[in-house]
């Protein structure tokens, strides 16, 4: 995985949980993102920016949250379906 995809997904996370506050500076890749505000609306939020960003589009039953647990999964997925789409 490449870090410019991991602190772009980070950047986006920042954007989507903007309510949070300070809260959000303190995630770590391998954190469980449900602890920190994570939830149906947010993880929306966040597919629908991932789509724009990286030019990715996933059908509904990809959208499994076990791919959106932490930063680390998130980014893995974006860039394996890159990956499969180039």
């Amino acid at each position: 995985m490449t870090a410019e995809i991991r602190d772009k997904v980070m950047d986006l996370l920042k954007d989507v949980l903007a309510d949070e506050g300070d809260r959000i500076e303190t995630i770590g890749p391998d954190d469980d993102l449900s602890e920190f505000g994570v939830n149906s609306v947010t993880f929306i939020r966040l597919v629908l920016a991932l789509e724009m960003e990286f030019g990715v589009s996933w059908e509904d039953d990809d959208l499994q949250y076990q791919n959106f647990l932490t930063i680390n999964n998130i980014s893995r997925y974006v860039e394996s379906t890159m990956a499969s789409t180039t």
